[in-house]
């Protein structure tokens, strides 16, 4: 009978310490488990959801801008944004290059032999590094980049984590890119800005920039407004970090809202369109157009030229971005003469049926001459008005007490801005008349030792065509007639200095030019020589005219102004024509009836006899 062995002391050693020593390992395990359950869970959670969600920006819609019709001038279009890890992605194009040109190598095998298989694999797999290819070439093509430059910024940021491939683009061109599943490469939704009108309303309107900011014009006045609030959202993001799945909404976006302008866009593009071919033909340096409203100032049309569009960042500059009716101040030369007749008459200083003695044409003043073409003799208050005389109208200025004729002057708004809320308005000048002298008392009379902008110009009008009622300057859509006008002249001297501006208009006035049929039109020329240098240049100079209609029932103000035509040196001829084709279209399009038709005319005359009949 055999003896059965005696295990060995160490070998039960051995066993006893393996097992202690498993236990001590389960121990640490489970004490290190509970551990961080209990102690570590929030941190541990944490850094999980670091790495499996983000929060993400929901860009907020800006607000669309449109005219008082509801038709859009600026509304908001989503687009796509893409960036990338440069580094990661010139390693990825370098690869799919190698594939590229193994494949070229593996087509010039025979075709039956091993090799075929692996070469139509490679040939499979080149054609990812031809679609990359076309998806830059495309990004490139968008952002009107050079054959190549999109590469050359790629290897200039390979030290840095983050590069924009492309700001703005189509959804297109982002699908392209991403649908080649390179890692690294990510898009951002965003919005982009486009403007219907283009280059019509560019400084009106605006611009925004690359991040969607108001920069220019209204986008820029109300930005607040339009841009919205853009909220937040957390989202679970896959093994190459791009978006799979909504988890939780922080933060709700808050969409811009809409802004209305009082402009009627219909208008706006005719404004436009007489103004530029205008500039052009006399070859100008630039030319501005306001139409206005005069019962509730409202401006229904501004327009500028030179002008930009605002669909095309990189053709903006300083020069085309201003909106020079608004920033700009002038000298008004002869277009302020029917201000300084109200003002003569709301002071009491002449009656409406007065005559002026121009002669001998000239006022000397020292050194200083007020001068007109020609000795005009006697002129009734009309006719100074129709022949534009500089002497008559500084006489009247000097028959006024200057402290009255200057609070007429700020009464209508000159020397302060109109707070339309456009940006970059100008307060023009207009001094204390305390520092008046002769020469000030009589050059203001015809427009000069002052300045103003033409929407201050064409807002100080309107008082003629409103029984003298000066409406606040709206940009923006009223909702109701406004009811905060100042009585800034009474409704006589109002009607009787519109009268007399109709003699401009007829024969042997300044501005024949700015007839429309079958309406009567009140109005004014001006030429103003600018002062350039501490000296005034009779080659250079500014043309206006600013005119209302229909003068039996006034509603409207066009001014247009061009500055430095190279022909048709005179506010009659340069700028006339065009309040004309402005006026003319504006009446139509807004069916103000007309009045002054010949049977209109037929009409009323048979009334008047019947009435003088009836009378005797």
């Amino acid at each position: 009978m055999k003896r059965r062995k005696t295990p060995s002391p160490i070998f039960q050693g051995r066993r006893f310490l393996l097992m202690l020593i498993l236990l001590t390992l389960i121990g640490v395990l489970l004490l290190r488990a509970i551990w961080l359950e209990i102690y570590q869970r929030d941190w541990l959670q944490e850094q999980a959801d670091k790495r499996q969600t983000s929060i993400v920006k929901i860009p907020a819609s800006r607000g669309m801008i449109v005219d008082r019709n509801g038709d859009p001038l600026a509304i908001s279009s989503p687009v796509e944004s893409l960036w990338c890890n440069p580094s990661k992605l010139i390693e990825a194009r370098a690869q799919l290059r190698k594939e590229y040109e193994q494949a070229l190598q593996a087509a010039d095998a025979r075709k039956g032999t091993a090799e075929e298989e692996k070469a139509k694999a490679l040939e499979l797999a080149s054609l990812r590094f031809q679609r990359l290819e076309q998806a830059l070439a495309k990004i490139e093509s968008e952002l009107e980049l050079k054959p190549g430059e999109l590469l050359k910024r790629l290897n200039e940021s390979k030290d840095k984590k983050f590069f924009y491939l492309g700001r703005l683009l189509s959804p297109e061109v982002a699908e392209a890119f991403l649908n080649l599943n390179i890692e690294g490469v990510g898009s951002t939704q965003e919005y982009r800005r486009f403007y219907p009108m283009t280059e019509t309303a560019g400084q009106l309107v605006g611009i925004t920039d690359v991040d969607g900011k108001g920069i220019e014009g209204i986008e820029k006045a109300k930005n607040e407004l339009l841009a919205g609030k853009n909220g937040r959202k957390r989202v679970v993001l896959d093994g190459k970090r791009r978006s799979v799945e909504d988890v939780d909404r922080i933060e709700d976006m808050v969409p811009g809202q809409m802004i209305q302008l009082s402009i009627d866009r219909r208008i706006q593009y005719l404004a436009y369109r007489a103004l530029l071919a205008q500039v052009t033909q006399l070859k100008a340096q630039a030319g501005s157009v306001v139409v206005m409203d005069a019962h509730t100032g409202e401006v229904l049309a501004m327009a500028n030229y030179p002008s930009f569009n605002p669909n095309n960042r990189k053709e903006v500059d300083l020069a085309s971005s201003r909106n020079r009716a608004v920033t700009d101040s002038f000298e008004p030369g002869s277009t302020l003469k029917p201000l300084t007749v109200a003002a003569a008459l709301e002071s009491g200083a002449i009656r409406p049926d007065i005559e002026v003695d121009t002669s001998p044409g000239h006022l000397n003043f020292g050194k200083y001459k007020v001068q007109d073409p020609t000795n005009y003799g006697t002129l009734s208050i009309a006719q100074i008005l129709a022949k534009s005389s500089n002497v008559g109208a500084s006489r009247l200025a000097l028959l006024m007490n200057q402290r009255d004729h200057w609070m007429f002057l700020n009464r209508v708004g000159l020397g302060r801005i109109t707070e339309s809320g456009l940006i970059g308005e100008t307060e023009g000048k207009l001094t204390n008349y305390v520092n008046w002298g002769q020469v000030d008392r009589a050059s203001h009379g015809y427009g000069y030792g002052l300045s103003t902008s033409l929407l201050q110009l064409t807002h100080a009008y309107t008082p003629f065509a409103a029984q003298g009622v000066l409406y606040p300057v709206s940009i923006y859509k009223l909702d109701a007639s406004p009811s905060n006008g100042q009585q800034v002249m009474s409704p006589d001297t109002a009607k009787a200095v519109l009268r007399m501006m109709e003699a401009v208009v007829q024969a042997g006035g300044t501005g024949q030019k700015a007839v429309v049929e079958g309406y009567r039109i009140a109005g004014k020329t001006g030429t103003a020589y600018k002062y350039i240098n501490g000296k005034y240049r009779n080659d250079k100079y500014m043309t206006s005219f600013i005119g209302i209609a229909p003068a039996s029932q006034p509603r409207l103000v066009v001014a247009v102004q061009i500055d430095e035509p190279k022909t048709n040196d005179s506010g009659g001829r340069a700028a006339a024509p065009v309040f004309a084709k402005i006026m003319a279209e504006s009446l139509r399009l807004l069916d103000i009836a007309p009045d002054n038709l010949p049977n209109l005319k037929q009409a009323e005359h048979t009334t008047q006899q019947g009435v003088t009949a009836g009378g005797t």
